[in-house]
Formats: C-alpha cells, sequence, structure tokens
C-alpha cells in the first residue's frame, strides 16, 4: 500500500500555517522595501560545488545533490552563495551599487529522521554588496530587528561581535587551510561555550545530548594528539550535566591548544590570546574595557574599532541594551568582519554578517559584502498560536431559495472584486433573501457590496476587545 505520510523530517502545511507563512512573505517584503532593497530570485538548485566553495567539502554531508547532464547539483542549504553567484556573473552590473538585494525562499538540506529538524525551510533575507562601511552593518541588523519587532515578536536578544579579531591575530604565515582549520576550532569553542551556559539556565534533554556528543568528539581528539593535562577527558568519564556544563568550555580550550602546539599553528601565547579574546563579553562600554585590556595594541584594533563603530550607529536606530561578544559563534570561516544574532522565547530567529570575500570567489570582482537571514519556520512556530486565516476567511453566501440564487452569486462576485473573501469552508455564513442579507450574528443590511463590507466592519469593530487597535 502507498506510505501517504509526507517524506521524512517533512511536513504538509495546512491552511492555518499557509496564511501565517504568506503573512510573514508580505511582511518581510513590506519591510525590506522600506530600507530600499529590492527583491531577487534564484533557482532552487545549484550546481554543488557552490556550497562546497562557500564552506568546504564537509558540507557535502547534509545537501541533497542529484546529477543531471553529467553535473552534480544541489537543492540549495541557503541563499548567500546563490546571490553572490548572482552578483559574481554580471546579471547587475546595470544596476547601481551598493546592490540591496532581499529574498524569500525554500532551502534544503539532509538531516536525520526524528532529529526534531526539517530537510526544507524557508530562509528570508537582506544583503548589502558593495558597500564596506559600518553603517552598511547596522543598517543590516536595523533592518532584521524592526521586521522581528513589526510582526510581534517580544523579548528580542541582539548580541552582536566580529570574526575580523580572529583573523587579525592569526600569524600571516599560515595558509588559507591552516587558517580556516583554528578559526573553525574557535567558532565550535564558541558553539560548546554558548550551549553550556544555555544548559546553565534550562536543562533541555536535547541540549544535554548535544554536549555529550560534543564531549565525545573532544575525547578522540584529546586521544588522538596524546592529550593528558588537567583537562583530560578521560579522567572525568561521565560527569552529570551541571558538572559538564561547567567543566566542557575548558576542556574543549585544553583540546584545542593541544591541536594547535601538535600541528605548530600557534604559539602558546597567541593561542592564549584567541581563547581569552573569544570569551570578551558584555555591555558595550564593558566590552571596550575588557577589550583593551585583553587585546592591549595587537593587530586587531582596527576590527575592534569597526565594531564599535557599527554598534554605535545602532544606537541612531533606536536600538540599544544588546550584548557584544567576541567569541559569538557564527560560521567564522565564513565571515570577515561584524557578526550578529538575534533571539527571542524560542531560540536563534536570525543571524549574518560581513563576508566580504565570497562573490570574489565565485569568480567576480573584490565586492565588500554584509547580510543577514531569517528562518521563517521558527517564527511560523513562534506565531502559531494566531490564527490569521480569521481575518481572511471573510464569510459564506448562501440563497435563501431558488428565487434568489441568482442575486447571491452576483452579490458574491461583486465582494470578491473589492478584495473580500466569499465561500471558504467554515466561513461564518450569510444568507441573502428577497433583497436584504442577513450576516452572522443577526445584522441585516442591504444587498449590495458597499452594504455588506460596511457591515461586517462595524462587526469587526464591536467584536475587537475595548483599548486594543487593529494591527
Amino acid at each position: 500500500m502507498l506510505d501517504n505520510s509526507p517524506p521524512p523530517a517533512t511536513r504538509d502545511e495546512l491552511p492555518v500555517q499557509v496564511a501565517t507563512r504568506r503573512y510573514l512573505d508580505a511582511a518581510f517584503a513590506r519591510n525590506a522595501e522600506a530600507y530600499g532593497f529590492e527583491e531577487v530570485a534564484t533557482p532552487i538548485f545549484e550546481r554543488a560545488d557552490l556550497f562546497t566553495a562557500r564552506s568546504g567539502p564537509e558540507i557535502k554531508s547534509s545537501l541533497l545533490t542529484f546529477h543531471c547532464d553529467h553535473e552534480e547539483y544541489a537543492l540549495r542549504p541557503e541563499l548567500t552563495a546563490p546571490i553572490c553567484r548572482l552578483v559574481a556573473s554580471g546579471a547587475l552590473e546595470e544596476y547601481r551599487r551598493p546592490y540591496k538585494l532581499f529574498y524569500v525562499g525554500p532551502c534544503f538540506r539532509y538531516c536525520r529522521p526524528h532529529s526534531g529538524r526539517s530537510r526544507q525551510f524557508t530562509q528570508a533575507g537582506f544583503e548589502v554588496l558593495g558597500d564596506a562601511s559600518p553603517r552598511a552593518d547596522a543598517e543590516v541588523v536595523a533592518a532584521a530587528y524592526r521586521f522581528l519587532r513589526s510582526i510581534g515578536i517580544g523579548n528580542l536578544t541582539l548580541t552582536i561581535g566580529t570574526a575580523g579579531i580572529f583573523r587579525s591575530l592569526l600569524p600571516v604565515e599560515l595558509n588559507p587551510d591552516e587558517r580556516a582549520t583554528v578559526i573553525g576550532h574557535l567558532d565550535r569553542l564558541s558553539g560548546i561555550s554558548e550551549r553550556c551556559a544555555a544548559l546553565s539556565a534550562d536543562n533541555d534533554p536535547l541540549a544535554i545530548e548535544q554536549l555529550r556528543m560534543d564531549r565525545r568528539e573532544l575525547a578522540s581528539l584529546q586521544a588522538r594528539d596524546g592529550y593528558a593535562g588537567e583537562f583530560a577527558i578521560a579522567d572525568l568519564p561521565a560527569p552529570g550535566p551541571r558538572e559538564m556544563a561547567e567543566r566542557l568550555p575548558e576542556e574543549a580550550a585544553a583540546t584545542f591548544r593541544r591541536i594547535w602546539n601538535v600541528e605548530g599553528y600557534l604559539p602558546d601565547d597567541t593561542a592564549e590570546l584567541l581563547i581569552q579574546a573569544s570569551r570578551i563579553r558584555g555591555t558595550l562600554d564593558e566590552v571596550s574595557k575588557l577589550a583593551a585590556t585583553v587585546l592591549g595594541t595587537s593587530s586587531a584594533g582596527d576590527s575592534l574599532a569597526d565594531l564599535m563603530e557599527v554598534c554605535r550607529v545602532l544606537g541612531h536606530y533606536g536600538i540599544d541594551g544588546f550584548e557584544v561578544s567576541l567569541g559569538i559563534a557564527r560560521g567564522l570561516t565564513f565571515y570577515t568582519g561584524m557578526v550578529f544574532e538575534i533571539s527571542g522565547e524560542r531560540g536563534k530567529l536570525c543571524g549574518g554578517g560581513r563576508y566580504d570575500r565570497l562573490v570574489e570567489l565565485f569568480g567576480g570582482d573584490p565586492t565588500p559584502a554584509t547580510g543577514g537571514g531569517v528562518r521563517f519556520d521558527i517564527l511560523q512556530q513562534s506565531l502559531a498560536t494566531q490564527d490569521r486565516t480569521a481575518t481572511s476567511r471573510g464569510i459564506g453566501l448562501t440563497a435563501a431559495g431558488p428565487a434568489d440564487e441568482a442575486d447571491a452569486v452576483r452579490l458574491a462576485e461583486e465582494l470578491r472584486d473589492r478584495g473580500a473573501s466569499v465561500g471558504a469552508a467554515g466561513a461564518p455564513i450569510a444568507t441573502l433573501e428577497a433583497g436584504r442579507v442577513r450576516l452572522p450574528g443577526g445584522i441585516e443590511t442591504g444587498a449590495d457590496a458597499d452594504s455588506v463590507l460596511l457591515a461586517l466592519a462595524a462587526a469587526a469593530r464591536d467584536r475587537r476587545p475595548a483599548g486594543k487597535e487593529s494591527a
């Protein structure tokens, strides 16, 4: 018998979910256009090497791929790489720089069934290409923040940092692969530290299991490189969740210090400086003082100054109270400068940053770029309790008898011409009889579109709770 369930790790969207997504689509486009962004669209699949060039060969395990005409293609796992490919192709040469682009579209990735993640999701984003200024970084953050607030997401937490500090502290003699390896380790260290901090506040079973997986991977690295120091995982194989959350960041730092030493990537003082920098977080004033103490006169000064300028400009947008974290974990192998994340009660909602080398990587001219992406599937869950089909459901319209049928059909068409929804399953029923319409709730009005729409609007105002304005 045919299995009629959706493919593993996917879902069907029911009318209320589609209505929420369409609401998000419209709200995002409206917000993007208010900042001067223009919409573009790229193919739903690309050559697979586009994504391996952007993220490295390790991303192949998370791509959904197929072969056609002797080439390997992948369903896109994100949209920044396709946008940079579009710019590198020269297709936008007739448009003025900087290119301010936005997009909304489905993306795909491989994940295990029952992992709690989905193989298809909707991503929306803003990209500014051709502007190297901190003002462009701040505008992207402000646009994302404004969008989330415009759809009613409260208790937003903005965290901002920079990948530029780490890149500037690495020895110049490291080759690109070695630099990517070290930055990848720092990214993992920051991610582990964030997960441990979150676990301290919430004993989430999935978070505990993720940290145990992190710890097993670190134990394997320690065994490979012969680490036997104070934070050897083999000496404490099964700590409880709280103890693990307290100890794991130090175990990770010790593991990566050992790798850098064995491979000859970094001298000990640089390794210590990188790890100390990754732990700096707090308010803007706190980070300014701590960074000055830790980084001193190091080569990271320009990157730190750019970050401080982005934070200053955010104040002009009325955005303050954010956290500055130099160790923010957002794919540091990809980003070159400012990075940011915006979280809500359900976790991370939006993130992005500066990536000045990607267009050039795809064969285009050197093009500074910055951007941010929003995960609509998480927002749909956040807005799930708000039935957005209620306002679009409209009414049903029925004739009281055969003599009224033609008038009922004509009135329904007139209402549709005026933008009303008529005839949805489950909609409240209005009845037309002898040139009058009886609306849900017993209100009677004339059998013309103007009268019906005015009566519906009045009824909606009467139902609205006192003091509540329409959205």
